[in-house]
C-alpha cells in the first residue's frame, strides 16, 4: 500500500480516517482500510493491546496502541472504505498511463472498466494521448 499512500490526497479521506492518519500514518491507515474498510471494528483498550491482536499483526502493536489511546474500548464502529480517495488515485493512475503509453482499450482491460469510462476519466482530467500515438504521425 505504500505506493498508494504517496498518491492519496488525505483531504479526500473521511474525518475518522484523517484522524487515524494523524495518529498512525497514512500507510497503516490504508492497510486498515484495505483489510477492514466497510466493516465494524473494535479497538481494544491500551492495556489489552498485544502483538497477536489481528490489527496489531496488520499495522504493528505500537500503532494499535496509539489508536487505543484515543479509540480504545469504544463501541464497535464502522471503518470507512475511503472510496473517494481511492477512486481519485485510480483515476490519476489511469490518466498518467494514458498520457504516456497505454490506450483506452488496454486500460479498460486492466482496470475492468469500459473504454467509454476510461475516455470519460481522461477527458475529465483534460489529458490527451501522446503525439506518437495519434494518426497524424502516420501521414
Amino acid at each position: 500500500m505504500s505506493s498508494l499512500a504517496a498518491a492519496i490526497d488525505t483531504d479526500l479521506l473521511p474525518p475518522l480516517l484523517q484522524d487515524f492518519v494523524r495518529l498512525i500514518g497514512l500507510t497503516a491507515t490504508l492497510d486498515l482500510v484495505h483489510a477492514y474498510g466497510g466493516l465494524r471494528i473494535y479497538i481494544p483498550t491500551p492495556a489489552r493491546v498485544r502483538q497477536d491482536h489481528p490489527i496489531a499483526k496488520l499495522i504493528g502493536a505500537d500503532r494499535l496502541a496509539a489508536l487505543a489511546e484515543v479509540y480504545g474500548a469504544e463501541a464497535h464502529f464502522p471503518l470507512p472504505k475511503a472510496e473517494r480517495a481511492l477512486l481519485a488515485v485510480r483515476n490519476a493512475r489511469i490518466v498518467q498511463a494514458y498520457t504516456t503509453h497505454k490506450t483506452a482499450r488496454e486500460l479498460a482491460a486492466e482496470y475492468q472498466l469500459t473504454e467509454r469510462q476510461i475516455e470519460r476519466i481522461v477527458a475529465a482530467a483534460g489529458a490527451a494521448a501522446p503525439v506518437d500515438r495519434s494518426q497524424a504521425t502516420l501521414f
